[in-house]
């Protein structure tokens, strides 16, 4: 899937709703100064970026009712096989993260329904305690649609932060087990 020519529908897209791919040709597609924040290991972060150099990572994202209240979805990298993130809009949700049932608190808003989308969250890391503000926002650049996510992570016992700006294009694939991806 990685050295393909993506296949990529209707360059024009209203919402956020759809397949979604990550452009490696603009913006800071590597999660470099992310894990960097993080204090993760220089070798973790080269395998990270490696995985992502040599896999596609795709964001599908629905909305399953039609007042877009809610969120769901899934993402697919290297390193996130399929993890799926379902969130009511205005509404905290925590999750407990394996393996020791650590707290994930998070929680969606947005600024226009359907064509932004904030999630703030917060999670203790082997690291220390780190906030989370992702958005997703949809850009219309001509004819075409992108999807543009700010990235934001503070580490709060460092008060180091890094934002990552990463570009999506309209995709066509399908949400389908890639037998080359790892469950990890």
């Amino acid at each position: 899937m990685a050295n393909e020519t993506p296949p990529h529908s209707s360059p024009e897209r209203t919402t956020l709703a759809g397949n979604w791919i990550l452009d490696k040709t603009r913006g800071s597609w590597s999660m470099r100064g992310y894990l960097e924040t993080l204090h993760v290991n220089e070798l973790a972060i080269q395998a990270h970026e490696k995985g992502e150099q040599d896999h596609d990572t795709i964001h599908f994202i629905t909305f399953p009712d039609m007042d877009f209240d809610k969120v769901r979805m899934v993402k697919r990298s290297r390193v996130n096989n399929d993890l799926v993130v379902e969130l009511v809009l205005g509404e905290e949700s925590v999750e407990y993260l394996k393996p020791d049932d650590r707290p994930k608190k998070s929680l969606a808003t947005s600024e226009n329904p359907g064509k932004h989308l904030q999630i703030q969250s917060s999670l203790l890391t082997m690291n220390g305690m780190a906030h989370v503000t992702d958005i997703k926002r949809l850009v219309q650049e001509g004819n075409k649609s992108i999807l543009v996510q700010d990235l934001t992570i503070v580490n709060d016992e460092t008060k180091q932060s890094n934002t990552t700006t990463r570009y999506f294009l309209p995709y066509d694939g399908k949400l389908e087990k890639d037998d080359n991806m790892d469950e990890s």
